[in-house]
């Protein structure tokens, strides 16, 4: 049996997108409890870990606010499992992004605070295929794994042998093959 406890905290909306192939990359530069060098991708492969902090409405486009679930009181779902297959620089700024919408649920106001945010650090676009948990795993919502920070270890251990990608290989390679088009 293969398992894991690495997890990337994840929006719940941005997981629920990249589950229904409504996207397929992570816009990431760093947490507060990050060093200050910022975001680092330690792991290839990690389950998606959903928070709900700083997760608000305001800063996803409506057409996205039905993937705004309320959260489970005192227990996480741990769904999915993602391996990254490309890292890539972000656009120079938020317009190249706002201009790729069809790819990211993201608004335009929350594309500028993002790229204003500590704007020494480079943000990385994470392309991710995910696969699918043969169940949900519940697990406890402990206080080791609140904060600001972006990689959490799980006390439990996953079992991640009997995933199922939740795009076909040809169906992803598009998207990202797509998602590069927009930035050309």
């Amino acid at each position: 049996m293969e398992s894991m406890n690495a997890a990337l905290k994840e929006w719940s909306a941005l997981i629920a997108a990249l589950a229904a192939g409504r996207q397929v990359f992570l816009l990431r530069k760093g947490g507060l409890a990050e060093s200050r060098a910022g975001f680092k991708l330690r792991y290839n492969s990690f389950l998606l870990f959903p928070t709900f902090e700083h997760q608000h409405a305001q800063w996803i486009r409506p057409e996205f606010h039905d993937l705004l679930v309320p959260p489970r009181e005192g227990v996480i779902a741990i769904e999915y499992l993602a391996e990254v297959t490309d890292v890539l620089p972000a656009p120079a700024g938020p317009e190249r992004l706002e201009r790729a919408a069809g790819h990211h649920i993201w608004n335009e106001r929350f594309l500028h605070m993002r790229y204003a945010y500590r704007s020494d650090l480079p943000l990385h676009l994470i392309c991710v295929r995910l696969s699918r948990l043969t169940e949900p795993r519940l697990i406890p919502d402990r206080l080791s794994y609140a904060g600001c920070k972006s990689w959490v270890h799980l006390s439990e251990e996953i079992d991640v042998t009997r995933s199922t990608p939740v795009l076909d290989p040809a169906r992803y390679s598009s998207a990202l093959a797509s998602l590069r088009r927009a930035f050309a």
